[in-house]
């Protein structure tokens, strides 16, 4: 799949109607918004339009995936798209707006980093000729929902603010080091790994040994790291208990169910990291193969604000 740009005037109305069916509402954002299309095999499977509102502020104004398409994470990945856009160009929130109905988009929205911002009670009532349903709700309210975009500074204050409640708690650590990252790339991933993390059911993570850059440290136990959302900004910190090195095709059952993922199963785990290891071989001008060295690390939590009293 491909995402790229695409004028307004080559947007595809079969998906635009699936995200909204009034032409009327529709010709309020069409032609300002800047839009993006996910293209498989050259065909628009998926659009999402972007309207800047201020210097500091956009709203996410359409995402549609036609029906044979959806399930499959182009959502959640059109959604990144635009959000990247919006840390390039400097804007400090994202909106997207929806109704109370749209329970599956309420939930890509959030594990894309939105939180709920406001509800306008009544808003759908009256503004079209005929009720919208979906899921067998009626849609009457708008859901605003908000992505905050943080500044490097801000984030760097947030997560030096954490470390330091930290240490309250646990002073036997003060003046270790420790590594600040988050799971794979984009928003959604990152926000659903750590909440595996978080809730338990996931103890484990596993990387390509040999695409280290020489400056940097290999993980090892006794290692403390602060994992963040995918905004940026601190959701644990865990320590390394363990670690150990073995081929990709020697991963057993028992470490592909620790990291927690799909349904748990070995085979799962190959075909995803399969997926997730190519694609990192790939930008680094080389080949995966069954045989490349994973690292394999188990960590506990040994800190989360979330958890505590």
């Amino acid at each position: 799949m491909k995402i790229d740009r695409i004028p307004s005037h080559y947007l595809p109305h079969a998906i635009l109607y699936l995200a909204d069916e009034d032409d009327q509402q529709i010709a309020k954002y069409k032609d300002s918004a800047l839009w993006w299309a996910a293209r498989i095999d050259g065909e628009v499977v998926g659009t999402i339009g972007l309207l800047e509102l201020s210097t500091d502020q956009a709203e996410i104004v359409s995402v549609a995936v036609g029906e044979k398409y959806q399930n499959r994470h182009i959502g959640s990945q059109l959604v990144e798209t635009a959000i990247a856009y919006a840390k390039e160009k400097g804007f400090r929130d994202v909106l997207i707006k929806t109704g109370n109905c749209g329970l599956s988009q309420i939930g890509l929205y959030q594990k894309c980093g939105f939180r709920i911002d406001s509800v306008k009670r009544n808003y759908f009532l009256g503004k079209y000729e005929n009720s919208i349903y979906e899921n067998g709700i009626r849609c009457c309210d708008q859901v605003v929902m908000n992505y905050r975009i943080y500044s490097e500074a801000e984030r760097e204050r947030i997560i030096s603010g954490y470390w330091d409640r930290f240490l309250l708690s646990n002073p036997l650590y003060k003046g270790s080091p420790y590594d600040v990252w988050n799971f794979c790339y984009g928003e959604y991933l990152p926000n659903l790994l750590i909440g595996l993390v978080k809730t338990g059911a996931k103890t484990g993570t596993s990387s390509a040994l040999e695409l280290y850059k020489p400056e940097e440290k290999v993980p090892e136990a006794g290692d403390l790291s602060i994992i963040t959302y995918g905004n940026g900004l601190p959701g644990c910190i865990v320590e390394i208990t363990e670690t150990r090195v073995k081929k990709f095709s020697e991963i057993n059952a028992d470490e592909a169910r620790w990291e927690g993922e799909g349904d748990l199963s070995l085979q799962f785990w190959r075909e995803v990291h399969r997926d997730f290891f190519s694609m990192e071989y790939k930008e680094e001008g080389q080949v995966f193969h069954e045989d490349i060295p994973v690292l394999y690390e188990r960590f506990t939590v040994i800190y989360d604000e979330d958890l505590k009293s």
